[in-house]
């Protein structure tokens, strides 16, 4: 914890407790994150458009093509895409112990019905939605780490977070650029000790997935940081005695943080009032076979599945190697990020990865993206000229081999 105080400490060494919105605006601000975007989406729009025409995907009941006569459009609605469609178009449904639309949160499939105003069609919109979203979380995420870090470190990081394996998802018919955004605005603005548009932001994280509790949580522990308390500090007197100071004089900004999960309720009420549960999101999990083993047992099952496979003839669970790898890797990073980022983001992260992983480790290293701290870990080790060339052509590489999969109807996270 020392080096996360002395970091965080030189950091913010003649900082103004009043900064302005955004701090002194610079062209490397845009320049870097507008160059790991074009980049790597035009990795993933080749990848998919050549792995459409020179591999054409399944075309079959169950495997929908919401524009086939223009793959630009149509490789990006595969798979869950169609739930967010529906949400768009019908509104939610519900079913119980059947797969239903509910399990999916309302934030991106709202902006995407507001942009549709404006455009041809809601798959046009969807794609204009995400990507303008994932953009605007790397413009964050670069001010947001050069200010935990360096400048170096933040080019590196946003690079590497667009250029992940699975990072296709960011322009694909799903909520992982509006989380995205969301989930870094707020913390980037809880550092900056600027509440409301922290608490607001969070407050967006919690309808969009429900992991964004998460974010509320790391928000109210900057708050508790900013009054001199926090986790290392628990056994102290002082600290407690800051805190209660903080409290008096600072009264309004933690009950403005305390209205934080207000999205989440909101969203609860509507869904009691729609499908008559308010924890269908929830409820509806089980529809996918998903059970409530805990992690360490999921894990263990996977494995011993995978190895019970035949990998001869290479019919066997592949993902789960990529999975299991990335819940293992955070787990790891876990400990850095506390050192480095502080417990806030650590927990959060763990937590991000565990709550899933306790009904199944589907989906893991798709979740992983979310997780920016620990893009931001990477991006400052990767000061070390052979981890950044190992990362940056690695992931690149994997970026468009998965998304040549994705686009095929085969299931990647």
């Amino acid at each position: 914890m020392a080096a996360f105080t002395s970091q965080r400490g030189a950091n913010t060494a003649g900082v103004s407790t009043t900064p302005t919105l955004f701090q002194k605006f610079q062209a490397t601000d845009l320049y870097h994150p507008l160059f790991a975007f074009l980049i790597t989406r035009l990795v993933v729009f080749l990848g998919g458009y050549i792995g459409e025409i020179a591999i054409p995907s399944i075309d079959k009941e169950g495997y929908y093509h919401v524009a086939p006569d223009n793959l630009f459009v149509d490789i990006w609605s595969r798979w869950d895409s169609s739930f967010y469609i529906s949400i768009v178009e019908q509104g939610y449904s519900y079913v119980p112990d059947q797969i239903s639309n509910v399990a999916f949160f309302p934030l991106y499939p709202l902006l995407t019905r507001i942009v549709s105003i404006f455009t041809p069609t809601v798959y046009s919109a969807g794609l204009i939605v995400s990507h303008l979203c994932f953009l605007a979380a790397l413009i964050f995420l670069y001010k947001l780490t050069a200010h935990e870090f360096d400048k170096a470190a933040a080019s590196r990081t946003v690079y590497y977070i667009a250029a992940f394996p699975t990072a296709f998802f960011f322009s694909a018919f799903y909520t992982e650029s509006t989380y995205l955004l969301m989930s870094v605005a707020a913390v980037y603005f809880a550092r900056r000790k600027r509440w409301v548009w922290a608490a607001l932001f969070a407050m967006l994280t919690t309808v969009s997935r429900v992991v964004g509790l998460g974010i509320w949580g790391v928000v109210g522990l900057e708050w508790l940081n900013a009054q001199g308390w926090s986790l290392s500090t628990l056994f102290h007197r002082s600290a407690w005695q800051n805190l209660a100071q903080g409290m008096r004089r600072n009264w309004s900004e933690l009950l403005v943080i305390c209205l934080v999960p207000l999205g989440l309720i909101n969203h609860m009420l509507f869904l009691s009032r729609t499908v008559q549960d308010p924890l269908a999101f929830w409820s509806v999990q089980s529809a996918w076979g998903r059970e409530d083993l805990g992690p360490i047992k999921i894990i263990l099952r996977d494995i011993v599945l995978l190895f019970s496979q035949n990998f001869g003839t290479g019919d066997i669970w592949w993902h789960v190697i990529f999975d299991v790898g990335a819940l293992a890797f955070v787990l790891l990073m876990a400990i850095a990020i506390w050192r480095n980022l502080g417990e806030g983001m650590a927990i959060y992260c763990v937590i991000a990865m565990l709550l899933p992983a306790n009904s199944g480790s589907v989906s893991l290293m798709r979740y992983v993206l979310i997780l920016f701290p620990v893009f931001m870990m990477l991006g400052r080790w990767g000061r070390r000229h052979t981890l950044d060339r190992a990362l940056t052509i690695g992931f690149t590489m994997f970026l468009g081999i998965f998304t040549t999969i994705f686009v095929n109807w085969i299931f990647v996270a």
